[in-house]
């Protein structure tokens, strides 16, 4: 296993200019999706959130939006929050610069919010450096493991769960190499979580 379920502290502290972490005192937590919007995929997303009365922040790849415009647009209509994950999905530390940063302006172009999340979580200190200014880095500290293809549900309901504490930002993935597993995880780890006090809620804009 190449990353870390529970972010360390030290990363954080090495890229302060991202967002890892929002300290509350109310017990909120940031359910967070990346790389929709897919057809079904997505779409039953939303159906397992509304069900359970839960808002979450959807990062989309920029094609995506442009392939599956109706259900972006019910991403938003249904009171969820929105960000860009580059226009389609660039790895930053394997990018040069430039390309990198058109392609960041070209998946915000669609979205219209500052939240942007860097696809696989890599990226270059000159590009937050560059970016820092226009957009809100997000990162995240609990990563579910549900693109592990090693990773069962059970275990990635388990790390959702062992991992969580107020102010955490969670990542699960909407796209059709996880869709499945995040799919069947998902009321789990809502009902689990809501049952321990905690409450959803947006990334603020």
């Amino acid at each position: 296993m190449n990353y870390f379920v529970k972010t360390p502290k030290l990363l954080h502290s090495l890229y302060r200019d991202a967002v890892w972490f929002i300290p509350n005192a109310e017990n909120k937590i940031f359910l967070t999706f990346d790389d929709g919007p897919v057809e079904g995929i997505t779409s039953s997303c939303l159906d397992i959130l509304a069900t359970h009365d839960v808002k979450a922040t959807f990062f989309c790849v920029g094609e995506n939006i442009i392939n599956n415009k109706s259900i972006f647009e019910r991403i938003k209509k249904e009171g969820h929050t929105v960000g860009h994950h580059s226009y389609n999905h660039l790895k930053g530390w394997k990018t040069q610069n430039e390309v990198y940063f058109e392609n960041v302006k070209q998946g915000a172009n669609l979205v219209n919010t500052p939240l942007f999340r860097p696809p696989y979580g890599k990226i270059k200190r000159s590009q937050i450096n560059h970016l820092k200014s226009a957009y809100k880095i997000i990162m995240w500290d609990v990563l579910s493991g549900d693109f592990d293809p090693k990773v069962s549900t059970d275990q990635c309901v388990k790390n959702v769960l062992k991992h969580t504490e107020s102010g955490s930002i969670i990542v699960m993935h909407d796209n059709e190499k996880c869709g499945k597993k995040m799919l069947l995880a998902l009321p789990e780890i809502i009902t689990n979580l809501k049952s321990s006090g905690f409450q959803f809620s947006t990334l603020p804009i």
